[in-house]
């Protein structure tokens, strides 16, 4: 292990005593803004709430269907059917910890994983008419009871006990800085419940281990000179890690993300901005902990993710890198700027009738549909066809979720973990 790391876990044990909040905050968290039909059935006894306070009904048994006509929310039971006066409504259980299932929520909105399912929540739930004439569904619940419901839709609940401490930390440090900095908010949450800000889908995949990490590392997060830090993560980072400015160039840079590095414990250092080193990599096996081939076990949804492939027909990607506009067939595909993880920043995509320039590594993944799984690719055109090969999962700045499973697997610890993905940061308890 490197001497920067041993250092690390040290002073990673002094935990600073300088508290951010004086108890466990609140969060509210908006799992819902596209529907306009919810249905829902009740594990236990739930009161529904008017803006008045007054309670309407105590729903046992059943499905009760929430639909909105004429600006009011409309609830129907087996026996009848409620007319709200007014956009908003509260449920809340009679029961503590009491939960209710809502069928058909969607995720993955807009990515190749989009689906809907019916998921578990607890918590106080709140139904709005947003300005689209849709539900609003918000679900308030305490700090650490919201990460039981993110941890293990975020890494896999049966990762390996240091990985699900990681991640804990991590999703932790992210809603912290979403409460005090508002940064997904909105007029009702301070959390959105999907890949725009972190996945929290209920109680479905929650075991004894994803709690246990929940617990085991109660208020700590993430911090660099006493401030708490965005500790960003994502699925896969390909085997490099990428400078936060060429992802999100508006967004405060801490020193653990001026550097991008292998994802092994070495401090080699290298620059796969250039097209034949890019090339390379990609066609490599190198020795960094999110490689499957490696010898460390990985979960299956890792294992497809560290190298890919993408073939799409001139007439497919024509169309849909174009989005809706009539700029006849694409002609090519200009790479302009690359980051040293090798994730293209900047591209022209060179069409008939003109050409659309991209300037983010999203924007890039997002004129394929679905979406690429990471900007990092290198492209072969044919006389019919574009084939991508490409590194990563995601924008590959912080913590690789791979890699974190991968050292937890070979022994290392949650501290460890930690301190090999944010160089700079210090672990504080914040309540």
């Amino acid at each position: 292990m490197k001497k920067f790391a041993l250092l690390w876990v040290a002073v990673s044990q002094l935990l600073f005593s300088q508290k951010l909040f004086d108890h466990e905050p609140e969060v509210r968290v908006r799992i819902i803004n596209t529907l306009d039909e919810l249905t829902i059935t009740f594990d236990h006894q739930w009161t529904m709430e008017y803006a008045d306070g007054r309670n309407s009904f105590r729903p046992q048994s059943g499905e009760v269907i929430f639909n909105i006509e004429d600006h009011k929310i409309v609830v129907t039971t087996e026996k009848n059917k409620i007319i709200v006066p007014g956009p908003k409504l509260w449920l809340k259980s009679n029961k503590k910890k009491g939960t209710l299932n809502i069928k058909d929520v969607p995720y993955g909105v807009g990515w190749w994983w989009e689906g809907k399912e019916t998921r578990n929540y607890e918590g106080e739930i709140s139904i709005y008419i947003n300005e689209n004439q849709q539900f609003d569904v918000v679900v308030k619940l305490m700090m650490e009871d919201y990460l039981k419901q993110v941890v293990p839709y975020e890494i896999g609940g049966n990762s390996p006990l240091a990985s699900l401490k990681a991640q804990a930390v991590a999703a932790r440090s992210e809603a912290v800085i979403a409460l005090t900095s508002k940064l997904y908010s909105g007029e009702h949450y301070d959390l959105t419940s999907d890949v725009e800000c972190q996945v929290f889908s209920g109680n479905n995949r929650r075991t004894a281990s994803s709690d246990r990490a929940v617990d085991e590392t109660r208020s700590i997060i993430l911090t660099e000179k006493g401030q708490p830090i965005n500790a960003y993560y994502a699925s896969n980072c390909g085997g490099h890690s990428e400078l936060i400015e060429n992802v999100w160039p508006d967004r405060p840079r801490p020193g653990s993300y001026q550097v991008a590095y292998q994802d092994n414990d070495t401090d080699t250092i290298l620059d796969l901005s250039q097209e034949d080193q890019v090339k390379q990599w990609i066609a490599s096996s190198p020795e960094v902990f999110c490689n499957p081939d490696r010898g460390v076990e990985l979960p299956d949804w890792s294992q497809n993710n560290f190298r890919w492939t993408r073939e799409n027909t001139l007439d497919e990607l024509s169309k849909t890198a174009a989005g809706g506009q009539e700029l006849g067939q694409l002609l090519d595909i200009k790479i302009l700027k690359r980051g040293p993880s090798g994730r293209i920043q900047k591209a022209e995509f060179i069409f008939e009738k003109g050409p659309i320039m991209k300037e983010t590594e999203l924007a890039i993944r997002m004129m394929w549909s679905p979406s690429l799984r990471s900007s990092c690719f290198v492209i072969e055109k044919t006389t019919d066809k574009f084939i991508l090969k490409g590194a990563g999962w995601g924008h590959g700045v912080g913590m690789c979720q791979s890699g974190a499973v991968a050292m937890a697997n070979m022994g290392r610890d949650y501290q460890t973990i930690l301190g090999h993905y944010y160089r700079k940061a210090d672990l504080t308890s914040i309540y």
